[in-house]
């Protein structure tokens, strides 16, 4: 039970999860029978199911749930179909204090929803600008690429946010699957709705940028269903530099953003300046040993094919960096 600084007990919080779905037929299912069997107060939560117009089985399942949970599960419909006008309408709609952002195609731990609030209201006494707290996914492969494509995001080569492969509680800055504080969300004008991809990462630095704070807690799990072509890989890739991009045009930096243009700009002076061939050997000997390092710690030999992927991850990203910075909004693929 969560308690105040005081040692009594305090009134747990009401929270709205908020899901987005399209053609989750599969999934669906499995991620709404976790959140109605949470170990928290069935009448201290909301659940809203926000469907983006699907063709399949999904309405029906997730009515089904709204049949079966009348005061607990809410259908409604996101004309707009895209996640991020789900998250603003289901902002608007909560009628939590706190709400959490979740995805269709994962489930949460029984205790997931119990032990982000605890973290929360923990961590709130120690600083008191705390915005919102998530915690540790963890992926279940469906395809031998979708196992492959998560060693790319396990490496900090990759760019990627730290949730995904750091293993202590800290401070972050970006969260995923979080229990938000909603004034603070409503504070800062909810999801922009320019960023139809990476949109929770601009939340995040928007939430940074004020002054707030988030907290990752590897207690908290969930997990999530990894799916993967290499469509789909090579078109992520891009978005995720069309992202930073993005981010830039709307006052965001970071040094590290840059990362892009210096290696577009470092692979095209290659053949014109020959002193750059020995940076470029120690590129791919830094590839190979975190390819290494990976299968290793993994037991998984696909890490050695990391080199050459993480090559064609990293000039993905500097293109689609480029382009977002060119078209904005336009460059997402």
């Amino acid at each position: 039970m969560i308690k105040k600084v005081s040692g009594e007990k305090m009134e747990l919080p009401f929270v709205s999860v908020i899901i987005p779905a399209y053609n989750e037929e599969k999934y669906i299912g499995k991620c709404l029978e976790e959140w109605v069997n949470q170990d928290y107060p069935k009448d201290r939560y909301e659940i809203l199911v926000y469907d983006g117009m699907s063709t399949d089985k999904t309405a029906e399942i997730v009515k089904d749930f709204e049949r079966k949970y009348p005061e607990l599960v809410k259908y409604r419909k996101n004309p707009k179909r895209r996640q991020v006008y789900a998250f603003n309408m289901g902002i608007r709609e909560a009628r939590g204090d706190f709400f959490i952002i979740f995805g269709a195609h994962a489930y949460p731990e029984r205790d997931f929803l119990r032990k982000s609030v605890e973290t929360f209201f923990e961590i709130k006494v120690k600083e008191p600008k705390l915005a919102g707290v998530g915690g540790k996914i963890i992926k279940l492969y469906e395809t031998r690429l979708a196992k492959f494509v998560a060693l790319i995001y396990s490496s900090p080569l990759s760019g990627a946010s730290t949730f995904w492969y750091e293993e202590n509680p800290h401070f972050a800055k970006t969260v995923a699957f979080a229990l938000y504080d909603k004034k603070i969300a409503e504070e800062i004008g909810g999801f922009d709705e320019d960023m139809i991809i990476g949109n929770d990462f601009e939340f995040n630095l928007r939430i940074n940028k004020r002054g707030y704070k988030l907290f990752f807690n590897p207690g908290i799990v969930s997990y999530y269903f990894a799916r993967s072509t290499w469509k789909g890989f090579l078109k992520q890739s891009f978005n995720y530099g069309a992202v930073k991009s993005m981010a830039i045009r709307k006052g965001y930096f970071s040094p590290l953003w840059l990362f892009p243009l210096g290696f577009l700009g470092f692979e095209i002076l290659l053949p014109l300046w020959k002193a750059l061939a020995w940076p470029f050997v120690l590129y791919w000997l830094l590839l190979l040993g975190e390819g290494f390092r990976l299968w290793r710690r993994t037991k998984n030999a696909d890490a050695l094919a990391l080199p050459p992927v993480m090559w064609i991850f990293h000039n993905l990203i500097s293109l689609g960096f480029v382009a977002g910075l060119l078209f904005g909004k336009r460059a997402f693929r």
